[in-house]
C-alpha cells in the first residue's frame, strides 16, 4: 500500500486524528488533502494519490467535484479518471471530509486493483503499434523513424509502466518491451551509415555537403562512401541579396525511395565576399542542427514542409 500525505502552508490549528494519522488499510492507496476549500482541499488528496504512482507529478490536476455537503462524503462524487503528468486514477471514494477554522481536510481512497488494471489496459492499448518492431530482429529506417515520431508516446508508457511494475508482472513485462524498444532504437543507430550525395552542384557540394554530413553525425551516425549506406540526397539553391547576403533553400531527401525530405531555409552574410557569406549560411545551418535539434529529428517532426532557419 502507498500512503502519501501532503500538508498544504496553512495554519492548522486543529487537524484530524485520522488527516494526521492516516488509516492503514490494505489493497488501497490513500491521499490526504488539506486546502480553504472542498475543491482545492479534494484536489490536493488527488495529487497526493498521484504521487504515490508518480514523483513528478503536476500541481495542475484536471479534475471536477461535486458535492452535496461538507461531511456527506458517501454523497461525494468525483472524476472517474483523473490525469496529471501521465498518472492515471480510477473512481475515487471519499471516506472523509472535515473542516475546522476555515481549513478543510479530506480523505481520497482508491482499490489498488483497480488503478492496476487501468494502467494495464491503458499499457495494451498504447503499445500494440509497437508489438511488429518488437519481433524483429534489426530495424530498417522506417522503423525507426517510426520509433522516433513516437517518443513522447513510449516514454509515457514508460513511466506508466514503471509506476506499477512492483503492483503488475503484466506492467513489468511492458516495461521490458519499451526498453527492448530503446535498444533496438540505439541498435540501429550504432549500425547505421548514411552517404551524403553530391548535388552536381561545384560550389553547393564544396560549401553545403560538409555541413550536411556535420549535421547527420551530430545524430550519431556514421558516414560512408558506400552504396550500403543509406543515401541522402540534396538539392540547393542560392540566391544573392546585395553583395553580403546568402539565401538559401535547400531539399534534402533521405532514403531511397525518399522515407523523409522536407525544405529547409537558411541564410548567411559576410562583411566581404558573397562566398564568405555562403560559408555562414553552412554554419549556420550546422549549427541549427545540434543537441535538441539534430536533423533527422528535424525532419520528421517540425510541422510543414518547410524548416526556416534564422529567417
Amino acid at each position: 500500500m502507498f500512503l502519501i500525505v501532503s500538508i498544504c502552508s496553512l495554519s492548522v490549528l486543529a487537524m484530524p486524528q485520522w488527516a494526521s494519522a492516516p488509516p492503514n488499510q490494505p489493497g488501497y492507496l490513500i491521499g490526504i488533502g488539506i486546502g480553504d476549500d472542498v475543491v482545492k482541499s479534494k484536489q490536493a488528496a488527488i495529487a497526493d494519490i498521484a504521487n504515490a504512482l508518480n514523483s513528478n507529478v503536476s500541481s495542475s490536476i484536471s479534475s471536477t467535484v461535486k458535492t452535496s455537503g461538507m461531511a456527506g462524503s458517501l454523497d461525494t462524487l468525483s472524476t472517474n479518471s483523473v490525469v496529471s503528468e501521465g498518472v492515471l486514477l480510477p473512481k475515487i471514494s471519499w471516506d472523509k471530509i472535515d473542516a475546522d477554522n476555515g481549513i478543510v481536510y479530506s480523505m481520497a481512497k482508491v482499490r489498488t486493483a483497480d488503478v492496476v488494471e487501468l494502467y494495464e489496459s491503458n499499457l495494451s492499448i498504447a503499445l500494440k503499434p509497437f508489438n511488429n518492431i518488437l519481433t524483429k530482429q534489426k530495424i530498417d529506417l522506417n522503423e525507426y523513424l517510426f520509433l522516433l515520431a513516437n517518443q513522447q508516446s513510449l516514454a509515457l508508457s514508460a513511466t506508466r509502466a514503471g509506476a506499477i511494475s512492483s503492483l503488475s508482472a503484466t506492467a513489468a513485462g511492458y516495461h521490458q518491451n519499451i526498453e527492448t524498444l530503446y535498444s533496438k532504437q540505439n541498435e540501429f543507430i550504432g549500425s547505421t551509415c548514411f552517404n551524403v550525395k553530391k548535388s552536381n552542384h561545384r560550389m553547393a557540394d564544396k560549401i553545403y555537403l560538409p555541413s550536411i554530413e556535420s549535421a547527420i553525425q551530430s545524430s550519431r551516425f556514421t558516414l560512408r562512401s558506400s552504396n550500403n549506406c543509406i543515401p541522402v540526397k540534396f538539392r540547393a539553391k542560392t540566391e544573392r541579396t546585395g553583395k553580403t547576403v546568402a539565401n538559401v533553400t535547400m531539399q534534402i531527401h533521405i532514403g531511397q525511395p525518399a522515407t523523409v525530405s522536407k525544405v529547409i531555409k537558411f541564410k548567411g552574410q559576410s562583411n566581404g565576399s558573397y562566398k564568405s557569406a555562403m560559408m555562414d549560411a553552412a554554419d549556420n545551418f550546422a549549427n541549427y542542427f545540434i543537441d535538441d535539434k539534430r536533423l533527422i529529428t528535424s525532419l520528421l517532426n517540425e510541422s510543414g514542409n518547410t524548416i526556416e532557419i534564422g529567417l
